[in-house]
């Protein structure tokens, strides 16, 4: 009788604290013995470090930013990930020593392949029993610029490329009666100095003939199906091997786990080959030896256009060459903008243009001895 007594004089004020408190505690003990089913959830990067700085657990995305597995870095220490985490230690130490969360903009990632890029970085510590963690979470910093840029830059070559195909069907029809003209012209001539002359009319007709089908290419339909993206690659490979000089090497790193994408097996050949005979050729002119790396990781949460992608195939193009000019990195995806004395201006902007009309995207960073275009297709299935 003394217990239920006790129970009926319990104020509900008291009886829904304690049903408060119950709930936390379950909930922490939850969250802390199951951290990677819900940091998992997030669409950021999320770690988990010990008093030490050294990964205790982290999600899918943190492994798609560090270029590293869980199962390789958990135990580790972060900056092997992480490679400049040393320049951001005073930030985690002082979150460690103050046990107050801390945040800071901006914060430069260089991550296990050697790409930089800057986030909103919250620093968190966890209380749990034993000694002090961090939690990190790592937001883009350039992700809306990154949106609003590519929907600008896609609108800005419809544009130029609608008036490229214009300007090339202008010229196609003129061009074809020049060279009939001049084949017709060689035919009534007798001298051979003079044919000299016409050949080199037909010659140049040729050329420009060839430049005006390239600027209408990217116009071809294209046939989407399920592709495996490695075999796509691999054939680009064996044709790209056959013309390099032997100081210039090919090397490639898959992730066999890739689904069928969707697209057109050949155009994505010819866009994947623009893209590493851009490289190719600018190590040749820069008359150095170097290496063209075919590089191809899931990611994950990536928004192409307006559309938001819960799994995309990532494929990166890397050459240690001279790296892209700065003045003309802006521009390098538009039509007839080159910084190589032979080069046309199409090679890049065809690439994107094709990548385009299968749903892809097109990004790139460089800096002198680090290029990386990075190709960004849709998991077929997804």
């Amino acid at each position: 009788m003394s217990s239920r007594f006790t129970c009926n004089e319990t104020s509900p004020a008291l009886r829904r604290e304690a049903k408060f408190e119950a709930s936390a505690l379950v909930a922490k003990s939850v969250l802390l013995s199951s951290t990677t089913n819900y940091i998992d959830l997030m669409q950021s990067a999320v770690v988990l470090l010990d008093e030490k700085l050294a990964v205790l657990e982290l999600n899918t995305s943190a492994e798609n930013l560090f270029g590293i597995s869980a199962n390789q870095l958990t135990g580790m220490p972060l900056g092997r990930a992480w490679l400049n985490a040393d320049d951001y230690s005073s930030m985690l130490n002082a979150a460690l020593v103050e046990q107050q969360p801390l945040s800071q903009h901006e914060v430069e990632v260089v991550n296990h392949g050697g790409l930089l890029r800057k986030f909103t970085c919250a620093v968190t510590p966890v209380f749990a029993d034993g000694p002090c963690r961090l939690l990190i979470e790592f937001n883009a910093f350039d992700a809306p610029r990154t949106v609003m840029r590519d929907a600008e830059m896609r609108a800005l070559r419809q544009i130029s490329d609608d008036m490229l195909r214009g300007f090339a069907h202008e010229v196609r029809n003129p061009l074809g009666g020049l060279r009939g003209a001049a084949q017709l012209l060689d035919k009534q001539l007798d001298s051979e100095e003079l044919r000299e002359y016409t050949a080199v009319i037909l010659a140049e007709a040729d050329r420009l003939a060839n430049l005006v089908n390239r600027m209408l290419t990217p116009n071809i339909s294209a046939d989407i199906s399920k592709v495996n993206v490695h075999e796509v690659l691999e054939r680009v490979y064996a044709l790209v091997a056959v013309e390099l000089p032997s100081t210039i090497k090919l090397k490639t790193d898959y992730d066999p786990s890739i689904p069928e994408i969707q697209g057109d097996a050949e155009l994505l050949i010819q866009g994947f080959l623009n893209i590493v005979r851009n490289g190719q050729q600018a190590l040749i002119e820069s008359s150095q030896s170097g290496q063209i790396t075919f590089r191809s990781r899931v990611r994950r949460n990536m928004t192409i256009g307006t559309k938001r992608h819960r799994l995309v195939a990532q494929v990166d193009i890397i050459d240690d060459g001279p790296g892209v000019p700065v003045e003309l990195q802006q521009q390098i995806f538009y039509p007839l903008i080159t910084g190589r004395a032979n080069g046309s201006g199409l090679g890049l902007p065809i690439a994107q243009s094709l990548f385009n009309q299968q749903g892809g995207l097109v990004n790139f960073t460089s800096e002198p001895g680090h290029t990386v275009f990075s190709v960004y297709l849709t998991i077929a299935d997804e």
